[in-house]
Parts: structure tokens; sequence; C-alpha cells
């Protein structure tokens, strides 16, 4: 079906495809929803889908602890919707090992710096490709991945707010840095 894709500024929009940010989108919100209502509403109907879809994302998580992103560039984006809906869940460092494996695959790739940067590449290769320096927009993506996992280590997590500082202008901003997300092979 792809190969009659006619727009060749957008692959892979022939056929719909599983994507992890948001399969995690929905799990987060289904979790907070039964939370903060009448937990007994619909609840035949929103366990049931939370448990297969948190199948699912462990399901598509890579051996090495990452997950494939879409939306975002690409890993490290896809791990922080990932971790924040296995949070929302109960799932945590602590308590998991799938959890503490995915924020090994992010510690592993913390730069000299304290930050992160993924390059635009990691899409196109489908393997996480470091960018020759950390970003902001990603090296937040991470912290955010870390403290939803409640990862135990401050430093790592320090380090990195520490450069997300450094790098903010005087009028509060960031500058843009690197691109930060594609979408359906649409670089």
């Amino acid at each position: 079906m792809e190969y009659l894709n006619a727009a060749e500024v957008f692959g892979r929009i022939m056929i719909e495809y599983d994507y992890p940010e948001c399969t995690t989108a929905v799990v987060t919100a289904l979790a907070m929803f039964s939370r903060s209502h009448d937990v007994s509403y619909r609840k035949a109907e929103i366990e049931p889908t939370i448990s297969k879809a948190v199948s699912w994302i462990l399901k598509d998580q890579r051996k090495d602890g990452s997950w494939y992103g879409s939306w975002g560039i690409c890993f490290t984006y896809a791990g922080m919707f990932a971790l924040e809906s296995l949070a929302s869940v109960g799932r945590y460092y602590s308590n998991d090992d799938r959890v503490a494996l995915a924020c090994q695959f992010f510690l592993d790739r913390q730069m000299a710096d304290g930050g992160w940067g993924e390059s635009y590449k990691s899409c196109t290769d489908g393997v996480y490709t470091q960018h020759e320096k950390s970003q902001v927009v990603q090296t937040c993506w991470v912290i955010i991945a870390l403290l939803e996992a409640e990862y135990p280590e401050r430093e790592p997590i320090e380090k990195a707010v520490r450069l997300v500082m450094s790098r903010q202008q005087q009028d509060g901003s960031w500058k843009q840095e690197a691109i930060e997300g594609v979408f359906n092979k649409s670089w």
C-alpha cells in the first residue's frame, strides 16, 4: 500500500501505524481520569484498555530500553511519553525493570555537559544517533522522563537542569537549536 503513496514529501502515510506517543498518551489520560472521577465509571472498559495498552507499550520497547518515536525526535521523545504513562499506572524505576532499563538507556547517552542531543538521523536510520551538541528541548524531555520514573539519583538530573538554565536567554527564552521533530519521514 505504501508503494501507492503519491506524496513524495510524506512517507508512511498510506497505512495507519501504531505510535508509542499516542498509545502512551491514552494510558496517561485514562489513568488520570480514573483517579480524578468516580472510579466505578466505565471501569469494565477503562481497566482492560489500560492493561492492553501497557502491554503494547512494553512489547514495543526495544531491548536497549528505548522506544522508536514518530512525532518528535525520536527515541528521546517516545521515551518521555512511555515513562510518563508507565508512571501513571504505578510503574517506576524502583519497582519495574523495564522502567529501569529505559532510564539506563537515557543515562548512557547523557553528554558531558549534562544534556542530551539526538539527531534527526535517528528517525531516518531507526537507531539512536547522537547530535554533536546537546539540545535544550531534548534535555528537558529526558528530565521529565527521569522525574516521572522517579529515578533516585539526583546528580544526572541536576546536571541537566544546570545545562538548561545556562542556555536560558536574558528575556527568559531559549534559542532555537536543531530540529526537534519530524513526522512520517517528512524531512
